[in-house]
């Protein structure tokens, strides 16, 4: 008979310790009691956890004595704001947005320069905007605990990008040149999955276990936060929802196909479908504007595009059955005039036993996102937080 698999105690450390780190983060000046409840994580355990955390300087304790005669000192924790920072970095063709934040979160300064196809110049343009933010505050270099960066492509598991069509790069390990010029830990990550990272730990999906964000710029895609953790899938490439087929024979889409969602809600399909009617529109700002005074062409385009968001948001509903589905990017700049005719799509196509329990939302994170996923990326390596897949096979030796 073969032998039941053994735990692996190493990783249920590590989840044990984030869980810890994460519940002093939401909820600062909690004690360790209701920590304890919070996390599900016996007093003992969290005791020697804050004993580790405390020792590297990541958690402050003081104490708190009851008012009145009666009663014992109560013990406060909360995240050590001065232990170092960390750093954001979304890359786009016409921006690098970069962000440096506390390991609490909070966001100490930011900056944004013009993006690039030249993959030298990118990379001189986020060292030398680290090394500026780092100044900016007043950080010295060591206390620069990592990076994080968020990329509109394919990214696979080992940190590598295999495709950016918006950059036109391919194969490029642009996290290890980043580590290499920086003398830093650097970790690269699709851009939609960094800030499906940023709405759980800073954003609207704070709470929830199971939810998806999606997101639309040049292209759309998904970042699938399942069972308590970013799903990548084996090769790390899961979650290109952008390219769900919703009409056949439809508009063409920039992988080739015809009829992806993309093809539909896309800031560039906007867009696009405006210059068909005749609008020149810059953007997704100018867009919103023409909206709110109410244009006709452009409302017109965005209840089309809307129509598909909402069939495309019920196929992801039906399949997943999520806590919610979290709109970013431009889809949450037009949410007022997209989700208008989105939802009666949405409620018609998704299942009734699924679509009650599924809230439709908008992040708040905004143009944020991306940055502090990159933020996000980096806190969790930083923790040694294992991905959701480590409990499975690799939990057990």
């Amino acid at each position: 008979m073969k032998a039941p698999p053994r735990i692996n105690s190493n990783i249920i450390r590590r989840i044990n310790l984030a869980r810890v780190f994460h519940g002093i983060r939401r909820s600062p000046g909690i004690s360790p009691r209701v920590l304890s409840k919070e996390t599900g994580i016996d007093l003992a355990t969290i005791s020697t956890i804050l004993s580790s955390l405390e020792q590297d300087g990541l958690v402050i304790r003081s104490v708190r004595t009851p008012s009145g005669r009666s009663g014992r000192p109560n013990s406060q924790l909360s995240i050590n704001e001065t232990s170092g920072v960390l750093a954001g970095v979304a890359i786009d063709l016409r921006e690098i947005h970069i962000v440096l934040a506390s390991f609490g979160g909070t966001r100490l300064a930011s900056l944004q320069v013009e993006g690039s196809r030249d993959v030298s110049h990118t990379l001189s343009a986020v060292k030398s905007g680290i090394t500026g933010l780092l100044k900016q505050t007043g950080s010295p270099r060591r206390r620069l605990a990592g990076v994080g960066i968020g990329m509109p492509g394919l990214v696979g598991l080992d940190g590598k990008l295999a495709l950016a069509p918006t950059l036109d790069w391919h194969d490029v390990d642009f996290g290890g040149a980043v580590a290499r010029a920086l003398a830093v830990p650097t970790h690269l990550e699709n851009d939609v999955k960094a800030a499906a990272l940023a709405e759980h730990l800073f954003g609207t999906g704070v709470r929830d276990t199971d939810f998806i964000y999606v997101s639309g710029r040049t292209g759309v895609g998904g970042g699938l936060y399942l069972n308590g953790g970013l799903y990548r899938g084996p090769r790390g490439m899961a979650g290109e929802i952008g390219h769900m087929k919703l009409v056949p024979g439809g508009r063409a889409c920039a992988c080739g196909a015809l009829g992806c969602l993309e093809a539909y809600v896309s800031e560039r399909a906007i867009l696009e479908s405006l210059r068909e009617a005749g609008l020149g529109l810059a953007d997704i700002g100018a867009v919103r504007e023409a909206a709110l005074r109410g244009d006709a062409q452009v409302l017109a385009v965005l209840a089309d595009s809307g129509r598909q968001l909402g069939l495309g948001l019920a196929n992801l509903a039906n399949i997943f059955a999520p806590n919610s589905i979290i709109l970013g990017g431009a889809m949450a700049a037009l949410a007022d005039f997209l989700l208008h005719t989105a939802r009666p799509v949405f409620e018609a196509n998704a299942l009734a036993e699924i679509r009650r329990d599924v809230a439709i939302t908008v992040s708040t994170l905004g143009d944020l996102a991306v940055p502090m996923g990159g933020v996000a990326i980096a806190l969790q390596r930083f923790l040694g937080e294992p991905p959701a897949t480590a409990l499975g096979p690799a939990a057990f030796t």
